[in-house]
């Protein structure tokens, strides 16, 4: 084979400088993506397996219990108490299965403690008329409260409201936290809520999801972005060369 063939037949880098600058450019965009998707992952499979651990876990039944300096998220609870029905929060842009509605919780009062509970009764649904607030049916008496402590985890979005002291009850606000309560209340609370069980006194729809998006999923889109990631690197490499006019003279057995 002469050297003009030799040379016509050789594996030969055509760089297209355009090209290998928006690669660079992309490549660790991608793969950082990938990458977070990965933390997500992780993150959400701590939160899914402390919810299986702390459910399997006696539930807390008692106000010492409440107080005691231990982890409780997730943890089953039934606790004895008297519902305050004159205030009550309705949180704001709550959808489920495609239907407006809202969240409802109110404050109880735990015999032997100072501080307040905050219960989460689960969803109502919502008029299409804003002006229209939903008639919340009262839990009177004291009574036995069924769910599961709960304290919101960081991050997630917060509406701004604009709502810094309730002048009328019920109030409609769009987000809410243990320490927000206190300012919307004017009282102690402790620092867990509770969302009660479907089958609990007083609950409405409940339902309560764990994560929003399972780590399988995310595991899922970080396949997509090395995915996507690969493939920008093979394209690169076939515009900036010679490769498929050397593939097919060298074609692999």
């Amino acid at each position: 084979m002469t050297d003009s063939a030799q040379k016509t037949n050789a594996f030969k880098w055509q760089p297209n400088a355009k090209l290998l600058v928006f690669s660079v450019l992309m490549m660790p965009f991608l793969l950082s993506l990938g990458l977070w998707q990965l933390d997500r992952a992780d993150e959400k499979q701590q939160i899914v397996d402390r919810h299986a651990g702390n459910q399997q876990l006696p539930p807390v039944i008692s106000a010492e219990e409440l107080l005691a300096d231990r982890d409780h998220q997730y943890r089953l609870a039934w606790i004895q108490g008297a519902v305050d029905n004159q205030r009550v929060i309705i949180l704001d842009n709550k959808a489920k299965n495609g239907r407006p509605g809202y969240e409802i919780l109110q404050s109880v009062t735990v015999p032997g403690l100072t501080k307040k509970l905050l219960i989460n009764r689960g969803w109502i649904e919502a008029s299409l008329d804003r002006a229209i607030l939903p008639t919340i049916s009262p839990i009177e008496g004291e009574v036995q409260l069924r769910g599961y402590l709960y304290h919101a985890l960081k991050g997630g979005y917060r509406l701004d409201d604009g709502i810094g002291q309730v002048l009328d009850w019920p109030s409609r606000i769009g987000w809410i936290t243990v320490e927000r309560a206190e300012e919307l209340f004017g009282e102690d609370f402790l620092s867990y809520q509770l969302r009660l069980d479907q089958d609990s006194v007083g609950a409405l729809k409940t339902g309560w999801t764990t994560v929003a998006v399972q780590p399988e999923k995310h595991i899922g889109y970080a396949v997509q972005w090395f995915a996507m990631a690969i493939t920008l690197l093979i394209m690169t490499i076939i515009a900036n060369s010679n490769l498929v006019s050397w593939l097919k003279k060298h074609p692999i057995n």
